[in-house]
């Protein structure tokens, strides 16, 4: 029942084009999730923006892989601070990929993985304006961390809310500098029932609600259909009805993901599109994508070729920023260049690179020595930013 009057609520507010909470305002930002690196000021310039959003893998600094006194990618977060930009910052913690169980409260483990949280926090600290206390955590975490142990908690519940105390601990030994804003989360998925059946997170939001230190919770829309949108949100309110929600990540990856074995002339548009350049009759996306990352399709194309597609999802910046007014998203962040690229795409192959403002792996610069943007995200971002 009470799902249900969530959902008309919703619906009512967005059909009014109301926010759910008029005390906070929407404001985008800049995702450069595990690569802070690849934070280029001149075209961080070229977008009008506050935020700044990243999310290291604190576990190669642990391991040695990065030395967190000497990172320069560490650098460019305090650059960026220093320059006037807001901070939204927190960790991967990667314990699944390296088959690790969370550490024991009171471990040396745990002492160790702190330690080296301070020493990034000291490269950085001064210029966090978001504390965010995880990336992902339910596909991070192995899946025994997510369930109730034998004493009734949820490891992944409790290291986070240890994680929380050492973070504001760290901050009042640096009385001169402010405690950020802490967000439980990032949690992906959402609208997988699956998802919504996990010990892991259902208490983490709970635990979001339920604590005055945090201050909401952060959710990541990769989606497949706009539906999922208001299907993870709806879930979260249900859990959390007030506080507010960020969004650091969002795209249409699964949509994308889904068609990539399509053939382009599947439908009357497209078959036009594939006639009008001479591809081949039966050319599929993927393959399509591979001639376009083999600098073999004009630029011209791009967006052309997305536009003939009858599953493709015209303006959907648009709408995702209906459905965050409506439910209190009040920070979402959005890649500035291609990720998780590759010249040779598959039916099996992650569509990242399709998702950010400018395609300077896809294309070779411009004439004027310019990135291109990307025509199906830049200039409705643009738009967006004037909105806020």
């Amino acid at each position: 029942m009470m799902m249900s009057s969530l959902k008309y609520i919703f619906a009512v507010l967005l059909i009014c084009g109301s926010s759910f909470n008029p005390v906070f305002s929407q404001q985008f930002g800049l995702n450069f999730n595990h690569n802070p690196e690849n934070i280029d000021f001149k075209y961080v310039k070229k977008i009008n923006v506050e935020w700044i959003r990243a999310t290291p893998r604190i576990l190669d600094y642990v391991d040695g892989l990065l030395i967190a006194e000497t990172d320069t990618a560490l650098q460019k977060i305090a650059e960026a601070g220093k320059m006037g930009y807001r901070i939204a910052f927190g960790f991967r913690w990667d314990f699944k990929r390296r088959n690790l169980t969370l550490p024991e409260p009171g471990s040396a483990n745990e002492a160790a993985y702190f330690k080296t949280v301070d020493k990034i926090m000291d490269r950085v600290g001064a210029y966090v304006d978001i504390f965010k206390l995880a990336n992902e955590p339910n596909l991070e975490t192995i899946d025994s961390d997510l369930q109730y142990n034998d004493k009734g908690k949820v490891p992944l519940v409790v290291f986070t809310e240890r994680l929380m105390n050492h973070i504001i601990a760290y901050y009042k030994n640096h009385p001169t500098w402010t405690l950020p804003e802490i967000y439980a989360g990032s949690l992906p998925a959402l609208f997988e029932k699956k998802q919504q059946q996990t010990p892991g997170v259902y208490e983490l939001i709970k635990f979001a609600q339920s604590q005055a230190e945090v201050k909401g919770l952060a959710v990541h829309l990769h989606i497949a259909d706009t539906l999922q949108i208001p299907q993870a949100l709806d879930f979260v309110r249900t859990l959390m009805p007030n506080k507010p929600i960020i969004v650091p990540e969002f795209s249409l990856f699964r949509l994308y993901n889904k068609h990539f074995g399509d053939s382009i002339a599947g439908n009357a548009k497209g078959l036009a599109f594939v006639q009008k350049y001479q591809l081949p009759a039966h050319i599929k996306i993927h393959e399509w994508l591979t001639l376009v990352n083999t600098g073999k399709i004009p630029y011209q194309q791009w967006e052309e070729m997305f536009l003939s597609q009858d599953w493709y999802i015209p303006n959907y910046l648009h709408t995702y920023y209906r459905y965050f007014k409506a439910y209190n998203v009040v920070l979402a962040t959005y890649p500035l260049f291609q990720q998780g690229y590759t010249k040779e795409v598959k039916v099996s192959s992650d569509s990242w690179f399709l998702n950010p403002l400018f395609l300077q792996k896809s294309y070779n610069p411009d004439p004027f020595g310019e990135y291109y943007t990307n025509p199906l995200s830049h200039p409705d971002f643009t738009k967006l930013l004037e909105k806020q």
